[in-house]
């Protein structure tokens, strides 16, 4: 019993400390006042305008590729992903800046789901943006349907305190950027509060001592 509390102490130590941060209207579900108003080639129906909880410009807007029943036409996927509704741009910028601001130490992890669509080329790319530096998120595209793409990012001192913002982008305007499932975390493993640390060495002392009895 004592060498499981011991192990389990150990165990408490070496364990990540993840946390979600908060992202608006993260699968696009939200949809803009008035809805989607423009009928697909292939069906559907989309805008172009303002998506709400982000920043976007040009020709950009909300896709839902199957209509409102949820139906997938071959034209634009075999599969969709989160919920009906995703994110496009063709040759511009989605983006919002969380509540967070960096810490030293702290690992960011993003991940975006990025769709590769049937009748367009995939030039998606999704990005964070901190202290004017990019970091970009890497991934394998699945044609016909979305592949989840990731980018880590561990705070360094020259960037404390800075905004960290989310890029959704299509830089070619050759293709089409599609995306949905946007998830932000940190992860503070590599920097565990004191009261943690106290919390596990006073563990490991009183295992220990049990152990020696």
């Amino acid at each position: 019993m004592n060498l499981r509390l011991a192990i389990l102490t150990l165990a408490l130590i070496s364990a990540g400390f993840a946390s979600s941060i908060f992202v608006s209207n993260a699968s696009f579900e939200t949809l803009p006042a008035g809805g989607l108003t423009l009928a697909g080639y292939a069906g559907g129906v989309y805008s172009i305008g303002p998506i709400p909880g982000w920043v976007n410009g040009g020709t950009s807007g909300q896709f839902q590729p199957g209509g409102p029943a949820g139906t997938v036409p071959n034209a634009y996927y075999n599969t969709l992903d989160t919920g009906p509704t995703e994110a496009y741009t063709n040759g511009g910028t989605i983006s919002q800046t969380v509540g967070a601001t960096v810490q030293v130490g702290v690992v960011y992890t993003l991940l975006v789901d990025l769709g590769a669509r049937l009748d367009e080329g995939f030039t998606g790319v999704a990005d964070l943006l901190i202290n004017g530096n990019q970091y970009f998120a890497t991934g394998t595209p699945i044609l016909g349907g979305f592949a989840t793409f990731t980018a880590i990012y561990t705070g360094v001192a020259a960037d404390a305190g800075d905004s960290i913002t989310i890029e959704l982008s299509d830089p070619t305007f050759t293709g089409q950027g599609d995306f949905d499932n946007v998830r932000l975390s940190n992860n503070l493993s590599s920097v565990p509060e004191p009261a943690t640390c106290l919390t596990c060495l006073a563990g490991l002392a009183l295992a220990a001592l049990r152990l020696r009895k």
